[in-house]
């Protein structure tokens, strides 16, 4: 049971013995928090430390904003003194590396995927974490993100090719017909259309913010040209999904660099 049929069996449960709502309510919070299941975002200001590009600091920002959470996002762009901070807040020091999680109470966190799941515990969405309870729930979420990480993986060697033309050659390359990364997109859209896209969670955040990290405009140079997703109907029908969620709208409205993340026509 996620956090809304808690509260639903609270109010049944106060109308059977007669207690008042509130009572039944504050009983079944304490229990709830006993065994880990509520527990809340602090109040105040978040931070995020990470690059003005999309990537890996984007599914943070979209958990924060579905959380209603007051996030300071803080790039190179922003802050002089991002190189400096970077060494001092992160908890490896200089063998840190960044996303970089600033929470209320002065707590750093950095490792993207791990960062995303304490939000996924710590956030709520229409009722339910997005980072689910139930256990099979939660291992398609997991499922999800270790599918587009598959789909990921497979460009890193392209960083380090000096040639630019090569460069792009590489990148196009994995997503032709039989590319690295087209073998997991097509694993994924079917994996997508098995989803009942009702509630969304860390998985179908991490999917949407990946997926369009490959799709124009991306600071991934040689990937601007054509739009991986054709053809990729359960793809297509996530992402509108989450586009049109209105925190999701309100995030990218007006966006030129996130065009990617708006709903397709």
């Amino acid at each position: 049971l996620d956090l809304k049929d808690y509260l639903a069996c609270a109010t049944e449960i106060a109308k059977i013995l007669n207690f008042s709502l509130i009572r039944c309510l504050l009983a079944s919070i304490m229990a709830l928090e006993c065994m880990g299941l509520c527990t809340t975002a602090m109040s105040g200001t978040y931070e995020l430390l990470y690059w003005p590009v999309t990537a890996l600091g984007e599914p943070i920002r979209l958990a924060c904003a579905l959380g209603g959470l007051d996030l300071k996002d803080t790039t190179p762009r922003t802050d002089e003194k991002f190189q400096e901070r970077k060494l001092s807040l992160g908890p490896y020091g200089a063998s840190g590396q960044v996303p970089i999680f600033i929470l209320p109470d002065g707590t750093s966190m950095c490792q993207s995927r791990a960062i995303l799941k304490y939000l996924g515990h710590v956030v709520s969405y229409g009722g339910s974490p997005l980072y689910p309870t139930d256990a099979l729930a939660a291992y398609k979420a997991d499922e999800l993100i270790e599918l587009c990480e598959d789909m990921r993986s497979p460009i890193y060697p392209s960083f380090s090719i000096k040639d630019q033309k090569e460069k792009e050659a590489m990148r196009q390359g994995l997503f032709a017909p039989e590319g690295k990364s087209t073998k997991w997109l097509k694993v994924l859209d079917e994996e997508l259309g098995k989803d009942p896209m009702t509630t969304p969670t860390i998985g179908n955040i991490y999917a949407f913010c990946i997926v369009n990290m490959f799709r124009p405009p991306t600071f991934l140079d040689g990937l601007n040209d054509a739009d991986i997703i054709d053809g990729y109907e359960n793809v297509k029908k996530h992402h509108n999904w989450v586009a049109n969620l209105p925190e999701v709208k309100a995030l990218y409205e007006g966006r030129e660099d996130r065009k990617a993340f708006w709903p397709i026509a």
